[in-house]
């Protein structure tokens, strides 16, 4: 094995148990409270997973610019997949968001007028 396949075998060990800690500590079941409403007129959007979707993508493309052979302009093992994700990612994210906005002019989520 190169000095550099080892480098890239770590960078995925370490990413891998950097998301397997987040993913362990955020997926604990935790007591359920009772969060209050936000006043009327107010919208709130739900959580969402599509922020770190596009902050791995974008990672992806950053450690392809940075672990890039000879004279290439980036890595395409890894900057390709980056910008895969990170394309898929802003696409999801805009389709949620104009769901979002569809639900808030028609009123779906009050009780009350949507203005």
């Amino acid at each position: 094995m190169t000095d550099m396949a080892a480098g890239f075998a770590l960078l995925g060990i370490g990413m891998l148990v950097v998301l397997g800690v987040v993913f362990v500590i955020a997926s604990r079941g935790g007591p359920v409270r009772d969060t209050p409403k936000p006043p009327r007129g107010v919208h709130m959007p739900g959580p969402s997973y599509l922020p770190v979707v596009m902050s791995l993508g974008a990672s992806l493309i950053g450690a392809g610019f940075a672990f890039r052979v000879g004279d290439q302009l980036a890595n395409p093992f890894l900057a390709i997949p980056g910008l895969l994700v990170f394309v898929a990612g802003a696409v999801a994210w805009v389709r949620a968001a104009n769901h979002e906005w569809r639900e808030v002019e028609h009123g779906s989520h009050d009780d009350g007028p949507a203005h």
